[in-house]
């Protein structure tokens, strides 16, 4: 029986506990010993039974950058606007990580988006694996590539962003007397990593070594119950945005069946979009099930939403 931590770190979406949730049900079944450190530990709460293992708080850094970039081009800005542009605080996140393995005496990591944590558990030689989508999980190639194609990023700027990102990384590293890295692709190349996705869906136009696992079984929450009616059956999963009055608004006024799932937004202020036929959900849902018995979906581009209902072959 090995000691397991299944870690989130950054990111906002259900979708990062969910895929660390199906992992922890396959390795309690092998009999291993399973924790959990959360960026959002309500989220945990609500996804993750209590017998899977306890949940703890992921060392996360808490505001914004010094100086974030306004467009990320790729993986070494992404790091550079979540706290690698400030070596004392990455430290301190560094050791932390290191810490709470230690204490949980940490002998394998599945890290979902968690950069930090993969980087603090190479220090003390934990195996780990990177899980994810192909945003979390980049090709290792140097420079990090652009996953924004449409930009025609010059290598130049690939380059020089490689090297600010891993001049502050070792810079928080000599202050915990860790040996500096080569390349900044060093922080994650000793991690298996696990391609939750598939070649159509991956954020990188590039060739993959590693393969594409797909989507493992998401299933999780209540089956769907539409509302009774002869109009389409819709399904939207949404996010507080500019965008969701006016699609509020839209499903207000359509003969649809809605079943409308929003989160981080109360109830109450929903009041005026009620009709008969659409239906709020306060709770999880199956989206497989949804999937399978919807005529179409709205989401705001989450991941594992859009492929669940691609896979059955509905219009989003």
């Amino acid at each position: 029986m090995a000691r397991v931590l299944l870690a989130w770190e950054l990111g906002s979406n259900y979708g990062h506990l969910v895929s660390l949730r199906a992992l922890a049900r396959l390795l309690r079944a092998a009999g291993h010993n399973c924790s959990f450190a959360a960026r959002q530990l309500g989220y945990a709460h609500e996804f993750l039974e209590p017998e899977l293992g306890p949940c703890f708080q992921s060392p996360v850094r808490l505001g914004t950058g010094r100086n974030p970039v306004k467009t990320q081009a790729s993986y070494a800005s992404l790091l550079h606007n979540t706290g690698f542009d400030d070596p004392a605080e990455l430290a301190g996140r560094i050791q932390a990580w290191r810490v709470l393995y230690q204490t949980l005496k940490t002998e394998y990591l599945f890290a979902e988006h968690s950069p930090v944590a993969l980087i603090a558990a190479k220090t003390l030689g934990i195996p780990a694996c990177n899980v994810g989508t192909g945003f979390s999980v980049p090709p290792l190639v140097a420079p990090f590539p652009s996953f924004q194609p449409k930009m025609k990023v010059p290598e130049r700027i690939l380059q020089h962003n490689d090297a600010e990102v891993l001049k502050e990384l070792n810079r928080a590293l000599e202050r915990l007397k860790l040996g500096p890295f080569d390349t900044l692709q060093e922080a994650l190349r000793d991690a298996r990593p696990a391609l939750l996705t598939y070649r159509p869906l991956d954020h990188y136009d590039l060739p993959r070594q590693e393969p594409y696992l797909g989507m493992p079984d998401y299933a999780y929450g209540d089956a769907p119950v539409w509302p009774e009616g002869k109009g389409p059956k819709v399904f939207a999963y949404l996010r507080p945005g500019a965008y969701l009055p006016p699609v509020l608004d839209a499903l207000k006024d359509s003969t649809a069946r809605v079943l409308l799932r929003i989160s981080g937004v109360l109830p109450a202020r929903l009041k005026n979009y009620r009709r008969p036929g659409l239906q709020l959900i306060d709770r999880p849902v199956n989206f497989r099930l949804a999937a399978e018995s919807c005529d179409a979906f709205l989401n705001y581009g989450a991941h594992g939403t859009v492929a669940e209902f691609l896979l059955a072959g509905k219009p989003g």
